[in-house]
């Protein structure tokens, strides 16, 4: 499936032009937070839950998880150099858990008790044209990844909230880019 889609060129000479192309479905990545506790929230009772289907988002605000920004743009199918970012669950510690390494994936199902819910979504590997790093950062007294293309959020999280820093799990493009 192909979309029409307004895409702003830069030029040689430094200017700007509008052109129409045909591409695959780009996706923004919803970001709901769920909160264990009704009507207060605790960093040891948090659980980021990131998707690209706008049901599945609808259903998890009706589970008690709130929508925040959309982080960045992600390919809902396979592109051109990207990878699956694969979605993974651990029900005895609420958490979601996204990597896209298959072999890390395969650990967390064998050894952390996590189960598959499959391919979130596609992403890059590493640093393509326009691409940001998407952060990945765990709280072992929360339990809970959390991934962000804001720096300094991620920044926060370590300094303030107790995250440890797990580098970068992808590289995404920026959400309103396109």
């Amino acid at each position: 499936m192909t979309e029409t889609l307004d895409l702003r060129i830069l030029h040689g000479m430094g200017g700007w032009s509008w052109n129409t192309i045909k591409t695959r479905p780009l996706s923004g990545l919803y970001i709901p937070s769920f909160e264990t506790k009704a009507k207060s929230y605790s960093p040891a009772a948090t659980d980021h839950f990131y998707t690209t289907n706008y049901a599945e988002l609808q259903q998890s605000l009706t589970e008690g998880y709130s929508a925040e920004q959309p982080p960045c743009n992600v390919f809902a199918t396979k592109h051109e150099l990207t990878v699956p970012l694969y979605r993974l669950y651990s029900s005895s510690h609420p958490d979601h858990f996204y990597t896209t390494d298959a072999h890390e994936r395969d650990l967390a199902i064998k050894d952390l008790g996590y189960t598959s819910e499959g391919i979130a979504c596609y992403v890059y590997r590493r640093q393509e044209c326009d691409t940001i790093p998407l952060y990945r950062t765990y709280s072992s007294s929360a339990t809970d990844h959390f991934y962000t293309t804001d720096e300094a959020e991620r920044d926060r999280a370590v300094a303030e909230l107790g995250y440890t820093n797990e580098g970068i799990a992808a590289y995404v493009l920026p959400y309103g880019l396109l």
